[in-house]
């Protein structure tokens, strides 16, 4: 993620989770060139930062409608009830579990501020509501490389404002606070309102404009924060955007007639709508479900999705696929790509986690927050993932539909398309000419495979299952193949397996399987796919990760033979190949049993 991205982001989940409720949230970022009278404040009040330039910009973040940093402004002290908003951001470094699963899980919001400053430094003025009224509070802070002087280490974390015996430094308050503020030119908090405003000083551009930036920063916020900046019912907007470049306001989109958003926006209606137990239909095209899991059976989330005609975007692109995946907080996390759609049609959807199960998937988000990893949530050994459950049954829906949909291309049309892809590869400055699993193998362009696994990685040490091991994972380091007799058979399982992608531009694995000698009596060999589990051996593929034997291919002649079942007789081939779907989340391999074929 670009970090401005990222800036955003964070510091919107702040203000976000710091909502009175009683009115909307008014987020504004702001940037321009101090003129020179706040410059000289700004130097006043920061005494040795480096701001000998007279040319010095800042970057505004504002929140209004929150209730600001409140709390005791030293760390030490301890109150009932007492919010520690104030010494969480500016006194503690680092975030106790125990704070739960806000937007701003990790407290990556304090660090971005201090990164996106050249000088590590930002200013902050926050006007809070206590016992006593409403107080103003205003103090500078640095973070910076450890340092030593003076025979003394110091943590590279300084304060400015009012000089403090036991603390070092206190925030200046009262009307003081309000002057330097104005002086310094944070003027979007009114005076009868609470909320944050933070300057950072200095913005790190590179070789972009601050405008720039600001612009990247409104079309983030526009994309992730829709479903807080609309209408909901009978209620207005919970949120506000705005944003600025010196003085020159910058239009943002509106999310319900947006082209690329009002989709997404209707979607995330009625997900919001079986949550509230409303009985209203939904119209065609579209399609709404309840995603439900299994073992314990329980709701996942809502589903919303539909096709649509897409505009062009160009002769080899395609039409956009995607699920926005949201949780409680409302904004976006991630947009999902999913299976096309068979038609070439768009896909556009939302998923919004059950509010049940909102620890579950704040647990899978990493420290940006920008994904769903299943691992992350994983609270006991063998125990239903409901994040990995849900992923999974969302992309299945649109798999499926396309497999139902679209009529597979013959194999005459598969292996003339292939041959024409593996001599162009040969074209290629200093590449070697490809192989594809669809060609018909013959003597003249047979091609070892060098060994991999299914994902390109080197074979996994002895005692980890691995691709092609016969089922139990079990191989002593460099043996080349596991032979396995049947009755004047034998097996011989290769001990690495193949990635290949499927003509949707699904993700498969080959296993190599040789054959020698002659069953004494018609055989049938059956595939049954395993997946690699943590602390354990292969468990069977099911439901929460499915995986589908698509068929066995004779190498010799390149026919196939569809799904897990092969019959073997005396003129059978002695090399076949066997396909299986490879899950994006998951190790597979393949345990291959045999049984007699009766007389018919």
């Amino acid at each position: 993620m670009d970090f401005w991205e990222l800036f955003l982001r964070e510091t919107l989940q702040n203000s976000w989770d710091a909502a009175t409720g009683d009115q909307p949230v008014h987020f504004c970022v702001d940037g321009w060139r101090l003129t020179a009278a706040q410059l000289q404040n700004l130097r006043l009040l920061l005494p040795g930062a480096d701001l000998d330039s007279p040319d010095v910009r800042v970057l505004t973040v504002t929140d209004t409608g929150t209730r600001g940093l409140g709390g005791p402004t030293r760390a030490d002290r301890v109150g009932e009830d007492d919010p520690r908003d104030f010494v969480d951001l500016i006194r503690n470094v680092g975030r106790h579990p125990d704070k739960g699963f806000a937007g701003g899980t990790y407290g990556y919001g304090k660090a971005v501020l201090f990164e996106a400053s050249t000088i590590g430094t930002v200013v902050i003025f926050t006007r809070v509501r206590t016992t006593r009224g409403v107080q103003c509070r205003l103090i500078g802070m640095s973070l910076t490389d450890p340092y030593r002087g003076e025979r003394r280490q110091y943590t590279g974390r300084h304060w400015w404002g009012v000089p403090d015996s036991a603390v070092g430094v206190e925030p200046v308050t009262g009307p003081t606070a309000e002057r330097m503020a104005q002086a310094l030119g944070l003027t979007r908090l009114t005076e009868d309102g609470t909320g944050t405003s933070i300057m950072v000083i200095a913005p790190r551009t590179e070789h972009e404009r601050l405008a720039e930036v600001i612009a990247v920063m409104a079309d983030t916020a526009t994309r992730y924060a829709w479903a807080n900046v609309v209408a909901q019912g009978h209620h207005g907007p919970g949120l506000r955007l705005q944003f600025t470049s010196d003085s020159s306001r910058i239009d943002l989109p509106d999310p319900e007639t947006d082209a690329r958003l009002r989709y997404f926006v209707e979607a995330h209606r009625y997900c919001r709508a079986v949550f509230q137990g409303a009985a209203e239909t939904h119209p065609w095209p579209w399609t709404v479900q309840e995603i439900v899991g299994s073992r314990p059976e329980q709701r996942l989330g809502v589903l919303a999705w539909r096709t649509y005609r897409a505009a062009a975007s160009g002769n080899h692109a395609r039409p956009p696929a995607e699920i926005a995946l949201l949780r409680r907080p409302g904004l976006v996390v991630e947009y999902r790509t999913v299976t096309a759609d068979p038609f070439g049609h768009a896909i556009s959807g939302v998923f919004i986690a059950d509010p049940e199960l909102d620890e579950d998937f704040a647990r899978a988000e990493p420290p940006t927050h920008d994904k769903w990893q299943p691992r992350l949530a994983q609270r006991q050994r063998y125990a239903r993932n409901p994040v990995s459950q849900a992923l999974q049954r969302i992309d299945r829906i649109f798999k499926e539909r396309r497999v139902g949909n679209a009529a597979a291309p013959t194999t005459e049309a598969v292996t003339g398309v292939s041959r024409l892809a593996n001599v162009l590869g040969t074209l290629l400055d200093t590449q070697a000419g490809g192989t594809d699993s669809r060609i018909p193998v013959g003597p003249a362009n047979v091609m070892p495979h060098p060994p991999s696994s299914a994902t390109g990685a080197p074979a996994a040490p002895a005692g980890t299952p691995s691709p092609g091991t016969g089922g139990n994972g079990q191989r002593p380091p460099g043996q080349g193949q596991r032979p396995r007799s049947t009755r004047g058979l034998t097996l011989s399982f290769h001990p690495r397996a193949r990635p290949a992608l499927l003509a949707d531009g699904g993700r498969a694995v080959e296993f190599d399987i040789d054959l020698t000698g002659n069953p004494d009596t018609p055989l049938t060999l059956t595939a049954q796919p395993l997946v690699a589990v943590a602390d354990g051996p292969p468990e069977p593929a099911d439901e929460t990760t499915p995986v589908e034997v698509l068929h066995w291919r004779d190498r010799n002649s390149g026919a196939l033979t569809p799904g897990p079942r092969l019959t073997l007789t005396t003129e059978t081939s002695d090399h076949w190949t066997v396909t299986l779907t490879q899950p994006a989340d998951a190790a597979v391999t393949v345990r291959v049993s045999q049984e007699e074929v009766g007389p018919r």
